[in-house]
């Protein structure tokens, strides 16, 4: 089959940057045409069918899905892991919290504030954290803490074991995460103790934080924070999700009622204004209560399971 000398020239081409690995420069100067006029011809090449690239790799299809939901809520990141029907959900689980652990070592600075929230997701992640050395780190808490008997998922106790990670500094939180009555909270918000603490936990840099939906399996529900009324109550008033100090509706929002005027801590509105917050999630039930939270522009990274990641793009 006779070929046209332009096409020849442009299979030449293609055969010798995708096959041989030969550079551009090098191309252009085997050819005696300049290096713009080179990349033009490969780009045509794509454009007409000549070149067809595939990327074969199993991950490939999580990276297409975390760029598709990075466009779609205007995130700086979101990192997917690829699940399948043979990976169980508590080694997805763990894989999450590696990657979450690996993301956030990449990302230390020298002087940087850390914030923490609580509960397992955060507490898996820090068993995955490798030490390191950041003495001038400061991590801190995002809210208040919960009792002695679930120090696992404690807020204080999951930035010590950061900051002992990092070999860093680190502040506490000295009052409960929900406190026993609105009056009581109220009182503590104006004690200077935990004035100062909210005041850290509104400048930190780098905030990370885990999402539960009390409809479903949140931490608060899990640990018997919240009774059987109180479930009640954030059914009727249309929560979605919890997080950091918030109880939040459909669109992100604090929803006022009872429990969240209890809860110490940042609400999710103060996470607008934190330049990096990195939300970790995993598992289907997750999906109804992270959608907020991008509506709401209240996260930046995402770091989540493929099923969350489906249901989000």
């Amino acid at each position: 089959m006779k070929i046209s000398e332009d096409r020849r020239k442009m299979l030449k081409i293609v055969t010798m940057y995708y096959e041989q690995g030969m550079t551009q420069a090098l191309i252009a100067q085997k050819m005696g045409i300049s290096r713009p006029v080179i990349s033009k011809i490969l780009q045509q090449a794509k454009e007409s069918g000549v070149v067809s690239i595939s990327i074969k790799d199993e991950s490939a299809y999580a990276v297409e899905l975390g760029l598709r939901i990075e466009q779609k809520y205007q995130l700086d990141d979101v990192i997917v892991v690829p699940t399948n029907e043979q990976k169980q959900s508590q080694s997805v689980k763990k894989e999450v919290s590696r990657i979450a652990a690996f993301y956030l070592k990449e990302r230390l600075n020298v002087g940087m504030n850390i914030g923490l929230s609580w509960g397992t997701t955060l507490a898996d992640m820090i068993d995955e954290m490798p030490y390191c050395s950041f003495p001038t780190i400061n991590v801190a808490p995002l809210v208040g803490g919960v009792s002695s008997e679930h120090l696992y998922f404690d807020t204080n106790h999951l930035v010590f074991r950061l900051a002992e990670k990092l070999n860093s500094r680190c502040q506490y939180f000295y009052a409960p995460a929900l406190a026993e009555s609105i009056e009581l909270a109220t009182v503590l918000n104006k004690s200077q103790l935990v004035s100062k603490a909210l005041e850290q936990a509104k400048h930190v840099d780098f905030a990370i934080i885990g999402v539960g939906n009390p409809n479903e399996s949140s931490t608060w529900k899990r640990l018997g924070y919240i009774e059987a009324d109180e479930l009640e109550i954030i059914k009727e008033t249309g929560v979605k999700g919890d997080a950091v100090a918030s109880l939040f509706d459909k669109n992100g929002q604090t929803v006022n009622n009872e429990i969240s005027q209890r809860m110490l801590g940042i609400k999710v509105e103060d996470l607008v204004n934190i330049p990096d917050v990195m939300v970790i999630g995993c598992g289907e039930e997750k999906v109804e209560s992270i959608k907020p939270l991008l509506i709401g522009r209240c996260c930046s990274i995402l770091v989540i399971d493929q099923t969350i990641a489906e249901a989000l793009a």
